[in-house]
């Protein structure tokens, strides 16, 4: 770090000389918004409310009344009361350690920003010429690792259309403790979201909207070849484009919805090999891959029709109803060639893997119907019933042929063709939920619910496999037909209670049995229950704590997986006045999970246990004074500790997991307020992570941010 302060310096006068010069441009400014202390709030932003009070009321203001005092911030515009902030500046990054857990992590990088861009445009509903509500967001754009974008436009009575974007660069090198640390990626990604609803206080209104997600970058999968596993070099681009239109509508006391979305997705991802000979994880067996290109190109649409009905039957009887049809297909395609040598050292001088036509078409139709009811028998007591139907269908059929062509120790190449089928494959899913509950409510002072919930599900799996050279038969049946219904109940219960206004206590439970798997186990049994605490002690100072205790176990006599999982929180919040606020708790996780395992370790076959263990121990405190009236000191720490596992004895076969690690990051922040339209931000963040067992993954970096802000 000391090396580099002749970058930080040039780094601050870059940032300042060009902060001034675009505000001189632009004649905008920024209200910082919420990620670590580089954008949370200084005492001038904790007056803001009261601008935007003063501002209200100038728009509001008839001809002949006295006009209110100038506020602090923001200008009226006409018809308009407007606030423009712009925040400008550059990151200075120093790492050392680990690049790759450090990308992993955080993913900070040098670098100009436009960290924060606001615009507010507000007028009297139904006064403003094309709109009466405008509102222009922009965070971290220019390369951070999250950037959002959005905007809103409202116009009372007429339309009101919101839209967002946000972008991600998603880094993820698992390292040496996950995946022999091969799976990694580089993607970009981008989500966008547009809506206009016309009408919006009419009893019709008309609703359009369009969504698109994308991502692109490297991606490094696995792959299983010769009983080893090689680590890939691959590329990967997917799109998804959702365009939808409804309508929803209000008569008497009854709401209707319905909206038709036509989804497109593609994805296009492509995998080779490393160049030259690659030994695989296992350098020592007889596995090689000299090459290997995969493409897997996806295509798929979906409709999906909902609608919906909301309304009283009578004064005391509340209903809704929801309905969804969703009809999917998707196209995928498959070819692969590769080269290399088998386990037993035998050369393989290509193998080529097709997807031959017809084959690769797959659909999944799938239905999904709701309805409650609930009936108030007096204004303190009611009943409510909740059914679920959802079901879904997944068919398709598979002809995939293999051709491998081989060079023996001794005589000419041997070529084999092998063709598997897959036909009337299909997995069919259908279930049913209900929940009834009982619910008691006295206002603020007491609450409580009492409820049973019950689940059917029948799963269907069929289909014919086979070589297209021979029918099914004794001889050469592969005719696959499993069915399985699964019941499952579950109790729900809680309570809240206000004794004073300034304590509250909570307590739910929730305990019975959870099935989601396709595979032949029983259902879970689990435990769940929290209880919650809060208390107002002062007008300043508030206190929370909560305890959660979840336990689940699964009772199949060859997997016995059980985890428990304890979770207690303490939190407190002291605002004595608007220049000091304190904000600080302590949280701690206990996590242990088993199961039944067997495996195979140089030939010898192991029963055992897996065994896993977490205990988290998390401290952060957030903290803002106001040193003067015109400088705020912003300081936060966040401090995270795993012990992993206590001593435990192990029998021969187990197998003990944990990752005790430590990881801590303080920030500190100087705003300096130069008059009512400009601050001066410095801010720095420091990360350190350590793992006991593998410091080949440990990092220690320094972020430096300096910034401008303008608000006008």
């Amino acid at each position: 770090m000391k090396s580099n302060i002749r970058s930080i310096v040039l780094s601050l006068s870059r940032t300042f000389a060009g902060a001034t010069m675009l505000a001189l441009l632009f004649g905008l400014g920024v209200i910082a918004q919420a990620q670590s202390v580089e954008k949370a709030e200084t005492s001038q932003q904790a007056r803001a409310q009261d601008s935007e009070l003063d501002r209200a009321k100038a728009i509001t203001t008839k001809p002949g009344e006295n006009k209110p005092s100038k506020p602090e911030t923001g200008r009226t515009w006409g018809l308009y009361s407007t606030v423009t902030t712009l925040e400008i500046g550059h990151r200075f990054v120093d790492t050392d350690g680990s690049l790759d857990r450090y990308l992993s992590d955080v993913n900070v990088r040098d670098g100009f920003r436009v960290l924060d861009y606001s615009l507010d445009m507000r007028a009297q509903p139904g006064t403003g010429l094309l709109f009466d509500f405008l509102h222009a967001d922009v965070n971290n754009a220019g390369g951070d690792q999250n950037q959002t974008f959005s905007l809103r436009l409202d116009k009372t009575k007429w339309y009101r259309f919101d839209s967002n974007v946000r972008r991600f660069n998603y880094y993820r090198s698992p390292g040496p403790n996950f995946a022999l640390g091969y799976r990694n990626h580089d993607l970009r990604q981008q989500v966008s979201d547009y809506s206009l609803r016309l009408f919006p206080q009419r009893a019709v209104r008309i609703n359009a909207g369009y969504s698109r997600s994308m991502a692109k970058g490297r991606s490094n999968p696995t792959y299983y070849y010769e009983r080893d596993i090689f680590q890939m070099f691959g590329n990967t681009r997917w799109e998804a484009n959702d365009y939808r239109l409804g309508i929803d509508a209000t008569y008497r006391k009854w709401d209707f919805a319905a909206e038709q979305l036509y989804r497109n997705f593609r994805n296009d991802p492509g995998m080779t090999s490393r160049p030259g000979e690659d030994l695989g994880f296992n350098p020592t067996d007889s596995a090689r891959i000299t090459l290997l290109d995969r493409d897997m190109p996806q295509r798929a649409r979906s409709l999906v029709t909902r609608a919906s009905v909301r309304g009283s039957i009578a004064d005391r009887l509340h209903v809704v109803l929801r309905g969804l049809r969703d009809d999917e297909r998707m196209r995928a395609d498959y070819y692969e060639v590769s080269s290399g040598r088998n386990r037993s050292g035998v050369t393989l001088v290509s193998n080529i893997i097709q997807l031959l036509s017809p084959g690769g078409i797959v659909e999944r139709p799938s239905n999904r119907f709701d309805a409650g009811a609930t009936l108030d028998v007096t204004k303190n007591l009611s009943f409510s019933n909740t059914f679920n139907y959802n079901s879904f269908k997944i068919n398709g059929d598979m002809l995939l042929q293999t051709t491998a062509v081989t060079q023996p120790t001794t005589g000419p190449q041997v070529t084999s063709v092998t063709r598997n089928a897959a036909t009337a494959y299909i997995t069919d899913q259908t279930s049913y939920q209900n929940t009834v509950e009982m619910n008691l409510n006295f206002g603020r002072k007491f609450s409580s619910n009492l409820g049973w919930r019950t689940q059917h599900r029948d799963v269907v799996l069929a289909g014919i496999f086979s070589t297209p050279t021979s029918a099914p038969s004794a001889s050469n049946p592969l005719i696959k037909n499993e069915e399985e219904s699964i019941n499952t109940n579950s109790f729900i219960g809680g309570f809240r209670v206000r004794p004073t206004d300034r304590l509250s206590f909570m307590f739910d439970v929730e305990s019975g049995q959870n099935n989601n798997a396709f595979v032949r186990i029983s259902p879970l049994d689990f435990t769940r229950f929290r209880v919650r605490a809060q208390i107002q002690a002062t007008d300043k100072l508030g206190i929370i704590g909560t305890f959660t205790s979840t336990d689940r176990t699964n009772p199949t006599p060859q997997v016995l997986n059980e985890s428990d999982s304890r979770s207690y929180t303490i939190a407190f919040n002291w605002e004595p006045k608007q220049r000091v606020m304190v904000d600080a708790g302590y949280d701690y996780n206990d996590l242990f999970a088993t199961g039944n395992i067997r495996y195979t370790l140089s030939g010898q076959r192991f029963f055992g246990q897996s065994l896993y263990y977490a205990r988290i121990n998390s401290i952060y405190v957030n903290t803002r004074f106001g040193l003067t009236s015109r400088l705020d000191l912003l300081m936060a720490y966040y401090y995270m500790m795993d012990r992993g596992a206590p001593s435990v004895s192990l029998a021969v076969g187990d197998l003990l997991n944990a990752y005790p690690l430590k990881r801590h990051n303080p920030e500190v922040r100087l705003a300096y307020r130069f008059n009512n339209n400009m601050t001066g931000n410095l801010s720095y963040r420091h990360f350190s992570y350590n793992e006991k067992e593998f410091a080949v993954q440990d990092y220690r970096s320094n972020i430096l941010t300096s910034s401008l802000r303008f608000t006008f």
